[in-house]
């Protein structure tokens, strides 16, 4: 008789071990993020699209590409005025010093380098910059010198925020833009929409062939190498350096502390590297990784890299696509630039020969390199692309109850499509138990369940238990900062009369689920790589209190309520739940273009905070105290298309009937 090994054994009691503490504990905020990037992860070109599926799906993808990227629709291309501001002739090399704007005022500042003779079009590669400082940081000029040195024309351009670029990359990392969200703005989008200027620059140069276009760059640079690739189909080949990974291995690893904001896009549709790599097929990628990254481990670049080329088989061209690795940690060695150097010339130049030739010790001095010679321009705009760059929509004029209907209609379907695309899991029943907490006379209880992904909340309930039916019932978000919720959701409980039935949700990051200050940072700045935030996170648990409390026999219709910032989870969850009766809100916030105010993916590309509780119409709306002159709006709705009845303002909670 054959016995398991004690191997096999002690894994079997790992998972009767987990699977206990599944059942029975709390699970952490953070540990169903990370449960959830194994899952997006997983799920992410798990098969490869066949020929004709790849063909007919390629420019939705695109699009949707360039959708999370903050470029759809992409902005117009106005005149660039490229200024070339002085030359360096170096003997075999000529380096030109260039500025162009890439929107009006959105200043660009590259160096060119080319060969001293052009005797016709050549090919011509983009080189990306990590944030160092910039083009004229010694390993970026030398790579791109050795172009300019080997037959290519290779502009180098500074990152935003670095070197003689202006603006910010550093927002949510260290300057609590967590507006940057709510816009659906990252600043990978500037650096994309930067380097496609570039292109369009380059295409204008007669020593230049634009059928002949590669993109290569470091760590950030790396990461706009995919982007821009993925984003413009000129790029005909491609190979970022140290900046490939998976979104699992950002989150398990907590990465995301050591990345700024133009690492990642805005992932509405839960892409990974994978999906970009599916998208530049069956074009040329060369994944060039340092295996003691700390940043991009092997476990993510190598899981990707077996995806992506399983997809290149399927389109068969396998033979464009190729992993090169070295034993080093992040940044260059000889093995990478060569296999890097040998990717283009190959495929740009139809030239098989490996390269030898590496780059050389020299260094040209900063000073010479820089276009603006130390006086950057005072009147650039590269500061505010963050508020332009991703085309918002327009409110609608409120002509009549037809057209504000139609708009209504499509503003709900593009929250759902992109904001709240992930939001809406029905809570898991078989998890789902009640746990009574009787007092004076069974006023008081407690609803256990556990969330689609797995992090497990409750429900505070307060009742009139002399009631002879079922109660309207008023259900609110807890907020993080309430730190008594024992009975009935404690401090955080409207005081309402005896006619309501209350129900407090402890969403997560309320109650046990909290996260300390320290922490949350890294929560947040995680969520939206799963295509998430927090505060929509606890829109789904609100909704799936609801949805609790439904099941409950003594629940009467239900409304939301919500003050302060659950004001805006109460909004939310009530747009996305036709069946909520109606919402009573108190002190909310006025607008998503404040930091401080909670950030929902993308939300300002359909509208703000009034414009978006205007959508509710024609449910009823309750202000409790002041209506903030911004919310005028919605209150004009009301009246304009005959529901001004409904658009009400009590002094006190109490004082709130349903109607």
């Amino acid at each position: 008789m054959k016995f398991p090994s004690l191997v096999a054994i002690a894994g079997l009691l790992v998972m009767a071990v987990a699977t206990s503490a599944a059942a029975d504990d709390w699970l952490s905020l953070y540990g169903a993020a990370r449960g959830d990037a194994r899952r997006l992860s997983g799920s992410a070109l798990a098969e490869p699209l066949g020929p004709v599926q790849w063909q007919e799906t390629e420019d939705e993808r695109r699009e949707q590409c360039r959708e999370m990227l903050g470029l759809s629709p992409l902005p117009e291309r106005t005149p660039m005025q490229a200024t070339v501001t002085g030359t360096l002739d170096r003997g075999d090399y000529v380096v030109e010093k260039i500025h162009f704007q890439s929107s009006p005022g959105a200043y660009v500042a590259g160096n060119l380098y080319r060969p001293a003779k052009v005797e016709g079009p050549l090919p011509a590669v983009l080189y990306l910059c990590g944030h160092s400082t910039g083009k004229v940081n010694p390993p970026y000029q030398q790579n791109a010198r050795w172009f300019g040195q080997h037959g290519y024309i290779a502009l180098i351009l500074d990152p935003i925020q670095v070197g003689e670029s202006q603006g910010l990359h550093h927002g949510t990392y260290r300057e609590g833009r967590w507006d940057w969200p709510s816009r659906g703005y990252t600043p990978a989008g500037t650096e994309v929409w930067n380097a496609m200027r570039a292109l369009d620059y380059l295409e204008t140069r007669d020593d230049v062939d634009p059928e002949r276009f590669g993109v290569t760059g470091l760590s950030g640079g790396g990461v706009i190498s995919w982007c821009l690739a993925a984003a413009d189909k000129r790029i005909r080949c491609v190979a970022p350096v140290c900046q490939s990974g998976s979104i699992e291995q950002a989150v398990v690893d907590q990465s995301v502390q050591g990345h700024c904001d133009c690492a990642f896009w805005i992932n509405y549709y839960r892409w990974d590297w994978s999906n970009l790599g599916a998208l530049i097929a069956p074009r040329p990628l060369l994944i060039a990784s340092g295996s003691e990254d700390v940043l991009w481990r092997p476990s993510g670049y190598l899981h990707v890299a077996e995806r992506i080329r399983r997809q290149y088989g399927a389109l068969d061209a396998v033979e464009n696509f190729q992993v090169v690795e070295d034993l080093s940690r992040h940044g260059y060695t000889p093995k990478l630039r060569l296999a890097v150097f040998s990717w283009f010339d190959k495929h740009l130049k139809g030239d098989d020969t490996p390269a030898t030739e590496d780059i050389t010790d020299y260094v040209e001095p900063a000073r010479n390199l820089l276009v603006f010679d130390g006086q950057l321009p005072e009147d650039d705009t590269m500061s505010e692309i963050d508020k332009t760059l991703v085309v918002r929509s327009r409110l609608p004029e409120l002509t009549d109850k037809a057209s504000w209907e139609k708009h209504q209609q499509e503003a709900l379907e593009r929250l759902r499509a992109t904001t709240f695309r992930n939001t809406v899991q029905p809570p898991r029943y078989s998890d789902f138990r009640t746990a009574g907490r009787d007092r004076s006379e069974g006023q008081y209880g407690t609803h256990e369940f556990a969330h689609a992904d797995g992090i497990k909340l409750s429900v505070k309930t307060r009742r009139d238990v002399r009631a002879q039916a079922a109660n309207p019932t008023l259900v609110f978000a807890v907020p993080s900062s309430v730190d008594k919720t024992f009975a009935g959701g404690g401090t955080a409980r409207p005081r309402m009369g005896n006619q309501v039935t209350t129900a407090a949700v402890l969403v997560r990051n309320s109650g046990p689920t909290s996260v300390g200050e320290g922490y949350l940072w890294t929560v947040r700045r995680t969520l939206p790589l799963l295509g998430h935030t927090l505060p929509e996170r606890q829109v789904s648990d609100l909704l799936s209190g609801v949805a609790v409390m439904r099941r409950q026999p003594t629940t009467g219709p239900i409304s939301l309520y919500g003050e302060g910032d659950a004001a805006v989870l109460a909004i939310y969850a009530a747009l996305l739940d036709p069946e909520v009766e109606q919402i009573v809100i108190a002190d909310p916030p006025t607008t998503h273009e404040d930091p401080a105010t909670p950030e929902f993916l993308g939300v300002l590309r359909v509208g703000d905070l009034p414009h978006n509780l205007a959508l509710l119409f024609p449910r009823p709306i309750t202000f409790v105290g002041e209506v903030p002159q911004e919310f005028q709006w919605t209150r004009k709705v009301y009246q304009r298309f005959g529901a001004g009845d409904r658009f009400r303002v009590v002094d006190r909670p109490r004082d709130w009937q349903p109607q």
